[in-house]
């Protein structure tokens, strides 16, 4: 299988990951994206042959289906997994999760679903009704034989409380796996006059803070393991001293393949040619890695090693940024590697003492679109 020679695997093999934009279209206007992207081609462009002919040169490709909204294009997706083998992923809003048919449902790895929380949290983002649509489409893909990794894939806006929100998804017992993103937008040049960034900073860290605190109490009381993505990466390489490189993968082994059959290195940034790297038609799925990477200020940072530089479209972006923002997103990561830090002694004394698994924190077994640090 290839895999990208310069990569440093936190315990797990490293696959090459290709994100596929199925469409730019998107059926939701959230209020921290607005609903898809303007930028054309906005639908695929390239035959799913030149598709087949570069991904056949890997010879176990991860592929996930991303947007825009890719269950808009059901039709062209199956068409994909019927024409090429791999191991499937798809991230989707969930609202039309009930029209995928359970024969495709059953051959995904993974499938992320787009919820930011509890319903007040998550209607206000995302539209009214978005939750119980959601909800119900993740009991309908249950009945139909989909047994694969449940990720909820959190979008933590200005005003989340991180705390309650992930707390509420944890309780649903339905997902097995939570992870979160910041929100860009508050951190872009445009929100310059934007008050009160810095204050909700400081209340999600005291936040995130207390999630530590109750994620190891639930290891401690139930020996169990809570699904919290960011905490079991960050932990998992706490415990292996192993370090790691960017998390996303973005330009090493993960991969965004355009509409137009270019490719890019970051599935957010596929407008800025910084982020061009090669194309299906041209280019060998090995020849992508490392053509583009993560620069400073990250690789002369103290937590480089765990953090890998958290996010390569902000660092090559940082002049789009307020000019506090860079500060502010490196405080959040700062602040949530110092709480793991302070937590893995206790974490190392309930794995010696058999309360929960070494192998709990073994996450994820491939790269699934879960980027790991916030």
């Amino acid at each position: 299988m290839p895999i990208c020679l310069s990569v440093i695997p936190p315990l797990v093999d490293r696959f090459m990951h290709y994100h596929i934009i199925l469409t730019k279209e998107c059926n939701l206007n959230c209020n921290y994206c607005g609903g898809g992207s303007d930028s054309p081609p906005k639908e695929i462009q390239y035959s799913i042959e030149d598709l087949k002919s570069f991904l056949s040169r890997d010879s176990a490709p991860v592929i996930e289906f991303y947007g825009g909204e890719p269950l808009l294009r059901i039709e062209t997706m199956e068409k994909i997994m019927d024409a090429i083998p791999g191991r499937y992923v798809v991230q989707t809003n969930g609202l039309f999760l009930d029209k995928v048919e359970p024969g495709y449902l059953q051959r995904f790895h993974s499938i992320l679903v787009s919820i930011d929380g509890q319903k007040e949290t998550t209607d206000r983002n995302r539209g009214e009704g978005v939750y119980e649509r959601i909800m119900r489409n993740i009991e309908i893909i249950r009945q139909k034989g989909f047994s694969g990794d449940l990720v909820a894939r959190m979008t933590v806006d200005k005003g989340t409380d991180i705390y309650e929100d992930v707390r509420h998804l944890a309780g649903l017992k339905i997902f097995d796996h939570i992870h979160w993103q910041l929100g860009f937008e508050m951190f872009w040049e445009s929100w310059e006059e934007e008050t009160g960034i810095a204050e909700w900073i400081n209340s999600y860290n005291k936040d995130i803070s207390s999630l530590v605190e109750w994620w190891v109490g639930e290891m401690k009381h139930s020996s169990k393991v809570q699904g919290i993505v960011p905490f079991i990466g960050v932990i998992n390489s706490m415990l292996s001293g192993v370090p790691s490189r960017l998390r996303c993968g973005s330009g090493v082994d993960f991969f965004a393949i355009m509409p137009d059959g270019r490719i890019s290195a970051c599935p957010v940034s596929i407008d800025f040619d910084f982020s061009v790297v090669g194309s299906i038609i041209n280019d060998h799925p090995m020849s992508l890695c490392d053509k583009i990477s993560v620069g400073e200020p990250c690789i002369s940072c103290g937590i480089f090693h765990i953090c890998g530089g958290r996010c390569l479209f902000v660092n090559h972006a940082q002049d789009m940024l307020r000019k506090d923002g860079y500060g502010l997103i490196c405080a959040t990561v700062k602040h949530l590697v110092r709480e793991l830090e302070g937590a893995a002694p206790a974490i190392r004394e309930l794995i010696d003492n058999g309360v929960v698994n070494r192998k709990d924190f073994e996450y994820p077994e491939l790269n699934n679109g879960c980027e790991i640090i916030p």
